[in-house]
């Protein structure tokens, strides 16, 4: 009977012990606060660091990546993987809940004198034996998580600094064809004139009139196009539609092709998506490593103890595992060794796309910026021959065909040089993008540093 007593008070120490650390339940209600933001002052501009960021307009490019990156709504909600891959780590450093079973037998019928019980207490082994490989599957897992949320905070910075550069893009635009309309006005306004003095024909009269019209469907074009664009930058910073935040964006120094040609070769090493599919084939690797020391399992250890109907106590050590004789958990190997050929096959792919896609800039840059030089020189020319032939027209030595002529032309030059010397800036930056530039080196010896 003290046998009995000491079964009945460690089952229940251990009942009271698993019942205390149960974890209860906390409602957490959805917000229905809109959360974009009225003004770029109310943006989050506080780096992890402790820093905060100047929002004294303009704002710098890397400022404006920043605010990207603390803001956008997209991102956020992303970062929230970060906490489903530490409790998926915190869950494979768990042991499982030891297994308590108990039986009683009454008496029906025969030599026995009293009702029989039994008790047992077992212990599910196979954590252990699959511990570490788990344990580093799921660094691996929230390595690669943390790596992916680092490639679309880095994704996003560049593309709010592509926006700007639109922007900027679309300010010059509409700022060029605004000065043409107003030169255009003129000529039109002169040769409407000299048509109601029967100075002119219906057909000279009508090249003012169509230049002006044109100039005015490019000019509402040029604005509708800003407007979206910062729509889109608005929308990417959290803010509501139609705030602005200057941006004043650098002078970019020359490229080097040979330090981007070694930038190149060391990808895999510093881009985080290309460093999150390593993780992820650590992850296969280690996950494989586990489906073949399953084969064995489950393995559970325990005690049990009891006493029969002729009141005859005993006791003992208990110990299942599985006999890998026919399943031995093939399918979960053969479906572990396919991950992690489909993961190595992903990472092929990936690096000759980023290599392509660096190596495509890389070689297009310069033709861009060759052909940048010469429409803004183009641009410079023809802005000049305008300025003389508006002169001239105003003067009478030029007739208003020509004069309209030459400032269409003057301005689909500016128009031209604007938009190439866009889009070099935003090849370079998304050079820059594609290479990781600035990101540091990562090892996946980090692995085993992690807590």
């Amino acid at each position: 009977m003290k046998f009995l007593k000491v079964i009945r008070a460690v089952a229940g120490a251990l009942c009271w012990a698993g019942l205390s650390g149960c974890s209860g339940y906390q409602p957490a209600p959805l917000s229905f606060n809109f959360p974009l933001k009225s003004s770029a002052y109310m943006l989050k501009h506080t780096l992890p660091d402790g820093t905060k960021l100047s929002l004294t307009a303009p704002v710098s490019l890397t400022t404006l990546g920043a605010l990207a990156i603390l803001n956008n709504p997209d991102l956020i909600a992303v970062r929230a993987q970060h906490g489903i891959a530490q409790a998926e780590l915190f869950t494979a450093g768990l042991l499982p809940d030891p297994t308590i079973s108990g039986g009683f037998a009454a008496l029906v019928s025969g030599p026995g004198s009293i009702p029989a019980i039994s008790g047992a207490l077992s212990e599910d082994i196979s954590a252990l034996i699959t511990y570490s490989v788990n344990r580093r599957a799921a660094k691996a897992g929230l390595a690669q998580v943390d790596a992916q949320i680092l490639w679309q905070e880095w994704q996003t910075a560049g593309q709010a600094e592509a926006l700007s550069i639109a922007i900027n893009a679309g300010d010059q635009t509409i700022a060029s064809l605004r000065a043409d309309q107003l030169t255009l006005s003129n000529i039109n306004r002169a040769t409407t004139a000299q048509l109601a003095s029967h100075n002119l024909t219906i057909a000279a009269a009508s090249a003012s009139a169509s230049a002006l019209a044109a100039n005015q469907m490019a000019l509402n074009s040029a604005i509708q196009t800003r407007e979206d664009t910062q729509d889109q930058l608005d929308a990417l910073l959290g803010l509501q539609p139609g705030i602005a935040l200057p941006v004043t964006l650098p002078m970019l120094p020359a490229l080097q092709p040979a330090a981007a040609e070694h930038i190149i070769k060391t990808l895999p090493e510093h881009r985080p998506d290309l460093i999150a599919l390593r993780y992820g084939y650590a992850q296969a690797d280690d996950k494989l490593r586990a489906a073949i020391l399953a084969q064995f399992l489950p393995i559970s250890l325990g005690g049990s103890a009891g006493r029969d109907t002729s009141n005859v106590w005993s006791a003992g050590p208990q110990l299942s595992l599985t006999l890998p004789l026919f399943n031995r958990n093939r399918g979960g190997i053969a479906s572990a060794k396919a991950t992690r050929q489909q993961l190595a096959a992903q990472f092929q792919a990936s690096l000759a796309a980023a290599e392509g896609g660096a190596e495509a800039l890389l070689a297009k840059i310069p033709h861009l910026a060759a052909e940048s030089t010469a429409a803004t020189a183009a641009a410079a020319s023809a802005r000049d021959m305008a300025k003389q032939s508006n002169a001239a027209f105003n003067n009478g030595t030029l007739d208003a065909v020509s004069a309209a002529n030459l400032t269409t032309a003057a301005s689909e030059r500016a128009r031209e040089a604007i938009t190439l010397s866009a889009q070099l800036m935003t090849a370079r930056l998304a050079l820059d993008t594609l290479l990781g530039a600035g990101l540091p080196a990562a090892n996946l010896s980090d692995l085993e540093a992690m807590p």
